[in-house]
């Protein structure tokens, strides 16, 4: 089996939409997507799951993305 990897693609003074649009489904594109903030010592990432057609995947944070979705994630 072969596991991905893949890595959020805003930066964390991007606008709102693009923030948005880097978690948005990667199989239909849909922006409705629900997603929970998971943050350790060392680690940050983000478990998407899309309302639509419900594909899930976790997306790899940087610190900064990180903050940026803890901080502003109630308008993503």
């Amino acid at each position: 089996m072969v596991t991905l990897t893949e890595t959020a693609s805003f930066r964390a003074d991007d606008a709102t939409p693009l923030v948005a649009a880097s978690l948005a489904c990667r199989m239909c594109l849909s922006g409705e997507v629900d997603w929970a903030l998971r943050v350790d010592e060392w680690e940050a990432d983000v478990e998407c799951r899309c309302r639509g057609c419900g594909d899930a995947r976790t997306v790899s944070l940087t610190g900064e993305q990180a903050l940026r979705l803890s901080v502003d994630g109630q308008r993503i």
